[in-house]
């Protein structure tokens, strides 16, 4: 209150050097009676901010004007107080005229005095009451360190802010939805720059950020936005190409962002069921890294495997792999669908035919020869008497011996896709029927004849000296084979 006082006294007095203020006398009838007023005066506030108000004065049937300003909202005057203690110099009767009042005090409330002044000494007087706000804020925002997954937003509020928001929507978020509170938003009190960081953003996404500040009034400024698009993430292209419905050839081309990729090839039908059974996604593919039997690509390799699928006709598959970061953590899991073709009616017929090498103390040589128009064959090796017990028991439920021989070895066996010579450290003196099931373009909808060599290793040699070149170990398996049956999960558990 000493405050407006002084202000308004220093005001006086300056205006009083320049204005000489108009001494108003009352005209009072003989009788001492204030004579009734036919003059009319209305007043109303124009434009106000934190430090002045405008007030449109609009008067008839007036001889003079004078206006009276007081911090005091419930404050009655009389014509002669308000002509003699305030201002009226500066209004021109009969019409509408605007003043200003500078020099206010932020936040506080005044009252506005008007009187007008009739051609018989009567007068009619008009009150308004004004709301001084506080300043008005505004702030800007800038982004900095965008990434496919995140950014920073800087804000940074004027001198009277008193406390902000941020908010961050998709690319077709509006200003109505962040005022709503319809789009994450973050509240910050006071008025430092503040540097946000965004974080789990989607790549290649369109983001809106949006800002607004509020002074002490809790009156919000205008609100500010910004569109940002993130970056590119890690990804691989995958490709997937077959020709027939055996080989699937899968290429990977990770981007530049990628770290690496763990990827392999499933039945679409028993992926999900697999990736159950090991307790998700990415405890299967990692499995099977662990386990060597994944495609494993680094970063900045492009890279182009085999996978041996099940070999039916219009049968769906997809890839799944899991995409690393550059920090080698798992970003995504992405899938790749493929569908092997359709049958070919016209396709030749397999044909595959093995014969007997070498047969010494090293193990048999097994000559194994596709014919032409052969895509691949299943190849395994059977002592005679497991043989026996497989045809036996696949005639028991009602397989021929071809069948049941080629289902067994297709699933327990090699996949071949070339000619093999491989030796068998196999038992010596004992008793083995080699086995090959030849297919065609059209897999296991396209076998030709089964051909079966039975032979009989070489007796051990007496006290023979072990070889210092040469050591036999297991036939490796080379070419890895997609999830495709539910035998595998449980050969996979064991």
């Amino acid at each position: 209150m000493k405050k407006f006082f002084t202000r308004f006294a220093t005001i006086a007095m300056s205006m009083a050097a320049i204005f000489a203020f108009v001494s108003c006398e009352e005209n009072k009838a003989d009788d001492g009676v204030m004579p009734e007023s036919d003059a009319t005066v209305e007043v109303a506030v124009v434009s106000k901010d934190a430090q002045s108000a405008t007030f449109a004065i609009t008067t008839t049937k007036a001889e003079a004007v004078a206006y009276y300003r007081t911090p005091d909202t419930k404050f009655i005057a009389t014509g002669d107080f308000v002509f003699e203690e305030g201002n009226c110099t500066e209004i021109e009767p009969n019409t509408t005229v605007n003043v200003t009042m500078p020099y206010l005090e932020e936040m506080s409330d005044y009252r506005l005095v008007v009187a007008a002044r009739a051609a018989n000494g009567g007068y009619t007087i008009a009150y308004t009451n004004v709301h001084v706000p506080d300043f008005a804020t505004s702030l800007e925002i800038s982004v900095a360190n965008v990434t496919y997954s995140g950014a920073e937003v800087t804000v940074t509020p004027d001198e009277h802010t008193a406390n902000f928001k941020v908010g961050i929507g998709d690319g077709n978020s509006t200003v109505e939805q962040f005022l709503a509170g319809e789009v994450e938003v973050l509240s910050v009190t006071g008025n430092e720059p503040k540097v946000v960081t965004l974080q789990n953003l989607d790549p290649e996404t369109e983001y809106v950020i949006f800002a607004q500040a509020f002074n002490r009034e809790n009156t919000g400024s205008d609100v500010v936005s910004k569109k940002i698009t993130t970056l590119e993430g890690p990804g691989v292209d995958i490709q997937v190409s077959m020709e027939n419905t055996i080989q699937a050839y899968v290429t990977y081309t990770p981007n530049d962002k990628c770290g690496g990729v763990i990827g392999l090839a499933a039945s679409a039908s028993v992926y999900y069921e697999f990736a159950e059974a090991f307790g998700g996604e990415q405890a299967l593919l990692e499995t099977y890294y662990m386990m060597d039997m994944a495609d494993v690509i680094e970063a900045g390799e492009t890279k182009t495997t085999m996978w041996a699928m099940n070999g039916e006709c219009d049968y769906e598959y997809l890839v799944a792999a899991l995409v690393l970061d550059e920090n080698g953590e798992v970003y995504d899991i992405v899938h790749v669908p493929f569908t092997s073709p359709s049958f070919d009616e016209n396709a030749p017929e397999a044909t595959v035919t093995i014969e007997l090498g070498t047969n010494d103390a090293d193990g048999p040589q097994l000559i194994y020869t596709m014919g032409e128009g052969t895509v691949g064959y299943y190849q395994s090796v059977y002592t005679q008497l497991d043989y026996d017990d497989l045809v036996a028991y696949g005639l028991s439920i009602g397989m021929t011996e071809e069948e049941y021989i080629q289902q067994y070895t297709a699933f327990y066996g090699y996949a071949m896709f070339e000619n093999d010579d491989f030796v068998w450290p196999l038992e010596p003196d004992t008793e083995y029927v080699a086995v090959g099931c030849p297919f065609n373009k059209n897999g296991i909808e396209g076998y030709g004849k089964m051909t079966t060599l039975p032979f009989k290793t070489a007796p051990a040699e007496a006290e023979a000296e072990p070889s210092a070149v040469r050591e036999f170990v297991t036939k490796k398996a080379t070419t890895k084979r997609a999830l495709v049956c539910k035998e595998q999960l449980d050969a996979l558990k064991k």
